[in-house]
C-alpha cells in the first residue's frame, strides 16, 4: 500500500492510543473525502467504515472492513451503472518495510500517530473495485438496442433482410459445415 497523503483531513487518529484502548471507531465518507476515487472513475460515492484496533507482535493493528455503492460507467453500454462494494481488511501498521508480519496481516507503512481514517477507506475502496464496471444484467449500448428492438417489432419485410442477415450472422453455418 502506499503512504498517506501530507495533508490530511479531520479523520486522522493516533493508531497507538486507539490499540492501547481496543478503540472500535465508524466513519461515514463522502465522495469529497475521497478525492482518489474520481480519478479512478467513480462518479459517486457512499462509504461506511469500520475500524477495530488492536496490538499485534507489540505494533499497532487495525482489523475492519469499508462498504458502500459506487456510482461508475459501464463498460458494455456506457451508461451509469451502481456498484455494491465490501472489503474486509487486517492491517499491521509499521513504520519501515519489514518481512515479519504475521500471517492474514497487511503491512501498511504509515506514521501510527497520524493514521487518516479516510485515507485508509480510500486505498481500501480502490483495491476493491471492479477492473471493468459493467451491469448485473446483458445490456446493449442505446443504438443497438434500438435496432433490436426495431427490428423484432416490424414484420419481415424485402426492406428488412439485410437487417435479419447482419444480425444473425451464423445463419448459414449448418449448411456451410454439411457442404465440407
Amino acid at each position: 500500500m502506499s503512504r498517506p497523503p501530507v495533508d490530511s483531513a479531520e479523520s486522522i487518529v493516533d493508531a497507538e492510543v486507539c490499540a492501547h484502548a481496543g478503540s472500535i471507531l465508524q466513519r461515514h465518507f463522502s465522495a469529497l473525502q475521497l478525492p482518489r476515487l474520481s480519478e479512478a472513475g467513480v462518479q459517486a460515492v457512499e462509504v461506511a467504515a469500520d475500524y477495530s484496533f488492536s496490538h499485534v507482535m507489540a505494533r499497532p493493528a487495525v482489523s475492519g472492513s469499508v462498504r458502500g455503492t459506487v456510482v461508475m460507467c459501464c463498460q458494455r453500454c456506457m451508461q451509469p451503472v451502481t456498484l455494491p462494494l465490501e472489503d474486509d481488511f487486517q492491517l499491521l501498521l509499521v513504520d519501515q518495510e519489514r518481512a515479519d508480519e504475521p500471517e492474514g496481516f497487511e503491512p501498511v507503512i504509515v506514521q501510527a500517530s497520524r493514521l487518516d481514517l479516510a485515507w485508509l477507506a480510500e486505498e481500501q475502496l480502490l483495491l476493491a473495485l471492479p477492473l471493468v464496471p459493467l451491469h448485473p444484467q446483458m445490456c446493449l449500448p442505446q443504438e443497438q438496442s434500438a435496432l433490436v428492438r426495431s427490428s423484432a417489432a416490424a414484420p419481415a419485410a424485402a426492406g428488412n433482410d439485410e437487417e435479419q442477415v447482419r444480425n444473425q450472422p451464423f445463419r448459414d453455418l449448418q449448411r456451410l459445415l454439411k457442404r465440407t
